[in-house]
């Protein structure tokens, strides 16, 4: 397939999986590295993820990978492209932390949403953005 830079939003547990365990979402993120997808986020959404990995039950995994939260903080903040405080409220998912994604996905116009979330993915797309599982957004490379 020809090169395109890819413009999308990773939900949190997808960006926390990608530090975390090697699978799709590091392979995805391998990706985003190499300057062949832009990766987009909120302070909101910088803010949760913060909160996610410096969660006690991550504190081994961390350790195996050999990084500090602050680390991983830096290294998201420098591959993303940050959207100041999307003027959007959106509301249309079933839980309602997830809005957030749609709200910078939109102010944005991303190509994609990334998750792994039901809730999310329930909803199929946003405003004609997909929301897909991160195998799907590979398959396009």
């Amino acid at each position: 397939m020809s090169e395109m830079l890819l413009k999308l939003v990773l939900d949190t547990n997808t960006i926390v999986s990608a530090f975390f365990w090697e699978g799709n979402e590091a392979g995805l993120f391998r990706k985003i590295e190499q300057g062949k997808a832009k990766l987009y986020i909120t302070s909101e959404i910088l803010k949760e993820v913060e909160k996610v990995i410096k969660r006690p039950k991550f504190n081994e995994v961390m350790a195996k990978v050999n990084l500090t939260p602050d680390q991983i903080m830096q290294k998201i903040v420098s591959l993303s492209h940050l959207v100041i405080a999307p003027k959007l409220n959106i509301n249309v998912c079933r839980d309602e932390k997830d809005n957030k994604f749609l709200e910078c996905a939109e102010s944005a116009k991303v190509d994609y949403v990334v998750s792994g979330d039901e809730d999310l993915l329930v909803l199929k797309e946003y405003n004609g953005i997909p929301i897909v599982k991160t195998w799907k957004i590979l398959q396009l490379f």
